[in-house]
């Protein structure tokens, strides 16, 4: 016997680029952990004594509370996202980390300084994905799907 009541549609199967775009989006949140931990670290580490101090661990800890929450929105918007809660969950955090990609490439575009350095493939890689990420769930299929889940 079917649990769906008479006169509803069955559910519609999640579209692959939804899912794609929610495990696209896994590297940008670890990498964001992992980056605000480190940074708070470095900034722990360095030298100096008094009010300079207090700055500079400061500094870090204001960084920290912007990777945690790009961390806390990335996670929560892929859960939306996965659920088809809402699309602009996932897009807020991937467009920022895709924003933060392309300012990127251009201040190194403009210096002239873009040639490989082993530092800039994790952070090339993850904004690509969170701009693929951010196509994905953008497309066609994705907000068909996200207009469906609505009624």
């Amino acid at each position: 016997m079917s649990t769906i009541p008479a006169g509803a549609k069955p559910p519609v199967r999640r579209p692959v680029v939804v899912t794609l775009a929610a495990l696209l989006m896994l590297p940008s949140i670890v990498t964001w952990l992992i980056a605000g931990i480190a940074f708070f670290r470095a900034m722990l580490g360095a030298e100096g004594d008094g009010l300079g101090r207090v700055l500079v661990v400061g500094i870090g800890a204001g960084v920290l509370a912007i990777a945690l929450l790009v961390v806390l929105l990335a996670a929560l918007g892929t859960l939306m996202a996965w659920t088809g809660d809402s699309a602009q969950g996932l897009a807020v955090p991937a467009g920022f980390t895709f924003g933060l990609f392309v300012v990127v490439i251009v201040v190194l575009l403009v210096q002239g300084k873009l040639s490989f350095e082993p530092t800039m493939v994790t952070p090339l890689v993850v904004g690509g994905l969170a701009g693929v990420a951010l196509a994905l769930i953008k497309s066609r299929p994705a907000r068909a799907w996200f207009a469906s889940r609505r009624r």
